[in-house]
């Protein structure tokens, strides 16, 4: 299981937020389940319930990101909470809001807009509705993600709190799983993506070194379809119990996953680490593979190969024998 060493306030805190946001998603699921092929009619009927659900749901989130501060620094800083801080939050001031500024009853709308796009594209409305509600419920989730880290940043920063440790809250996803445990400065502490729950653990300098996490133990501990989810596909979670490094596989994805034709067989790819100081580079280079027609292309301040970099899947279909699996998943920089 996770052995991130959390101080206990911070996981009392994780386990109250995710029980509010749980209960949340799920009261905003039900009504927006009473909402019928006539959109706009029968949201607005729900649209008030939705609402209060959403208000009352930030109240409390605040209301545990206001009492969790000062408790999580008497355990990792206590010098922090020596003065007065240097301003004071209106924490209700949040209620009504979504993380991006706009008001929560235009992202609540958005639901509406996204059952309508459905039925446009062609689905039927029954499963517009569901690929609506599901698209709400992750939208809630968020907006109170963002409420408590808003509050969070705010209230560490007005007592100085200058470094921040990443706090998973399992299950998570691999690019989470990645950056647990990570030092990060409070410019950056809070950045995010879209549906990710994790938290910042305010902590002096001394202290922040034992909040650590071992993204591999965390892996480890998950059965075959939680690995798959978290590192993207069966095939990447096969790699990685073959060796591969979880953070090569994640970080494969931020470039996108391109697909192209190889020896008269569709492959799958990234251009991610194929730039000059990245492992799969190097890798590639001592093997002499580059595509016919240049070595290296420009590509911002780095220059990258001319060569895919298979992503695991295709390794594992092109692959003449476990061996020459174990070769490929090398010679692409996954295994180490």
């Amino acid at each position: 299981m996770l052995t991130q060493s959390l101080p206990s306030s911070a996981e009392a805190y994780g386990a109250a937020q995710r029980t509010e946001i749980a209960a949340a998603v799920a009261a905003v699921r039900r009504l927006w389940g009473r909402v019928g092929d006539d959109f706009d009619v029968s949201y607005a009927r729900v649209e008030p319930q939705i609402l209060a659900i959403l208000d009352l749901a930030q109240e409390r989130v605040i209301a545990g990101a206001v009492e969790y501060i000062p408790a999580v620094l008497a355990e990792t800083n206590p010098a922090a909470l020596a003065g007065r801080p240097d301003y004071a939050l209106q924490p209700w001031s949040l209620v009504g809001t979504a993380g991006d500024g706009n008001p929560t009853d235009t992202l609540a709308y958005e639901a509406v807009i996204h059952a309508k796009s459905r039925v446009a594209a062609g689905v039927s409305v029954a499963q517009a509705l569901e690929s609506a509600g599901s698209w709400l419920g992750t939208a809630t989730g968020t907006l109170l993600s963002d409420t408590g880290r808003t509050v969070e940043k705010v209230e560490a920063s007005a007592r100085r709190a200058g470094t921040f440790v990443r706090m998973l809250q399992p299950p998570s996803c691999g690019r989470c799983v990645i950056l647990a445990g990570r030092r990060t400065r409070r410019e950056t502490a809070f950045e995010r993506h879209p549906g990710c729950d994790c938290r910042n653990i305010p902590a002096a300098e001394s202290i922040a070194d034992d909040l650590t996490v071992n993204p591999r133990e965390y892996l480890d501990s998950l059965d075959d379809k939680g690995l798959a989810k978290a590192l993207g596909s069966q095939s990447n979670a096969r790699a990685y119990r073959e060796g591969a490094d979880p953070a090569q596989i994640v970080n494969a994805y931020r470039s996108g996953i391109r697909k192209a034709q190889v020896y008269g067989r569709t492959v799958k790819y990234t251009t991610e680490g194929t730039t000059r100081r990245g492992l799969a580079n190097w890798r590639m280079r001592q093997a002499g593979y580059i595509r016919a027609g240049g070595e290296a292309k420009n590509s911002g301040r780095y220059r990258s190969l001319r060569a895919p970099r298979l992503m695991p899947e295709s390794i594992y279909e092109i692959a003449e024998s476990p061996a020459d699996a174990q070769r490929l998943l090398r010679l692409y920089g996954w295994v180490l």
